[in-house]
């Protein structure tokens, strides 16, 4: 059984030697994850043993009735809502970082074959008929280095692991973001932009988005669950349903991208298949995409000369050619 807790990683098997005297053997990659484990939760695991000639270079054991009770408390002390999060703290970003990775192996599960999985694949938020989504075709994360690396498209899914910080702007949930329209002018009311006078063609839905920069030159897009509208990505927008342009557009990045923004100025309006969308320049200053809502399977932080590559709609090239105005 291998067991990944805050405390470390380990491989707990039952060795010939531990048959007759009632034991469990547990192997450990880090002989430190061994001493937490006897310090926390299993004080009766013997000294742990270097070597041994095996893959894993640390190991001890204890009674198995033990190993149960410490099996139970460590699910009593489980209070945390995110693991890797968790795991961080007594171990480090390092550590954290390197469950990521082995995250992101078991994650290929729900894009593998149906005969190599459970069962399908659900978003972790329910539509807006508290109906659950299933993703046909789960988006795969990159590495958490991506997030740091200009050069490199980095990719999160759905409560993926996200990296602390990313251009020295932390990455957190944003806990108390609005939760009506009233709310969301309001918070525009606080640093409103000015913006032309907006009038959409007849016929067209009034809709509003934005084009979220980073520092490094990268710029955030989102995958539409199950490619909606037939869109492998694209920017995070909405109709306006009787809010401002501006609530309209914090509103679109929150929910799509999981992100906190500030709109910087007004970049573009664009005519598209069914809406009339205005567009604002704007730039993150907290969320955690790992909080995109249903509509998004995943969220991707994009060069600007990769911009095309990644964007399939024609629709969306009026808004990468105002982009690479600026």
């Amino acid at each position: 059984m291998w067991l990944l807790t805050p405390a470390g990683f380990f491989s707990i098997v039952q060795k010939p030697s531990d048959v007759a005297a009632g034991t469990l053997t547990v192997r450990a990659r880090v002989a430190g994850d061994l001493d937490n484990l006897r310090n926390g939760v299993l004080p009766t695991l013997t000294r742990t043993v270097a070597g041994k000639g095996t893959d894993y270079a640390y190991r001890a054991t204890a009674p198995r009735e033990d190993i149960v009770k410490a099996l139970g408390e460590l699910a009593l002390q489980t209070t945390y809502s995110n693991f890797k999060d968790e795991v961080a703290k007594p171990q480090g970003k390092a550590r954290a970082a390197l469950y990521h990775d082995v995250w992101d192996v078991l994650y290929r599960l729900q894009s593998a074959p149906k005969a190599m999985v459970a069962g399908p694949v659900y978003h972790p938020r329910k539509d807006e008929h508290g109906n659950k989504v299933v993703l046909k075709k789960p988006s795969i994360p990159t590495a958490l280095s991506a997030w740091s690396d200009p050069s490199s498209i980095a990719c999160i899914v759905p409560d993926g692991m996200s990296p602390a910080q990313i251009n020295g702007v932390a990455v957190a949930s944003w806990a108390d973001a609005p939760k009506s329209d009233k709310g969301w002018e309001a918070l525009v009311a606080q640093a409103s932009i000015v913006e032309p006078a907006f009038n959409a063609p007849s016929g067209y839905k009034r809709a509003a988005g934005v084009v979220l920069r980073e520092s490094d030159g990268r710029v955030w897009v989102v995958a539409p669950s199950n490619g909606f509208a037939g869109y492998e990505a694209t920017f995070p927008k909405g109709t306006m349903d009787g809010k401002s342009a501006q609530a309209t557009a914090l509103v679109e990045a929150f929910e799509e991208s999981g992100l906190k923004v500030r709109l910087l100025r007004h970049l573009v309006d664009v005519k598209r298949s069914q809406s009339y969308t205005r567009y604002f320049l704007a730039e993150r200053i907290g969320g955690d995409p790992a909080d995109m809502g249903w509509e998004s399977q995943a969220v991707l932080l994009v060069p600007i000369e990769q911009l095309n590559k990644v964007l399939n709609n024609k629709n969306d090239q009026p808004i990468i050619d105002a982009l690479a105005q600026l």
